[in-house]
């Protein structure tokens, strides 16, 4: 999957995710998404090596659910 924001729909809205790009700061720490709904940050996701789209995908509504259901 590529890098940089993808936007993910959930209950009609729309939410960013935006790969935290600083990688020398956090070397130690598996990579993160900052998650925003209309550029307020609502929290951040871990990431997950070697994922497809469709997988991140799910993977999102998953936590949005949880977060916010």
């Amino acid at each position: 999957m590529r890098e940089g924001s993808r936007f993910v729909g959930w209950r009609g809205e729309q939410f960013r995710f935006e790969r935290l790009q600083d990688q020398q700061a956090f070397a130690h720490l598996n990579p993160i998404w900052a998650v925003s709904r209309h550029r307020e940050f609502i929290g951040p996701m871990s990431s997950v090596a070697a994922e497809t789209t469709k997988e991140f995908e799910v993977r999102c509504v998953s936590w949005l659910a949880g977060l916010l259901g």
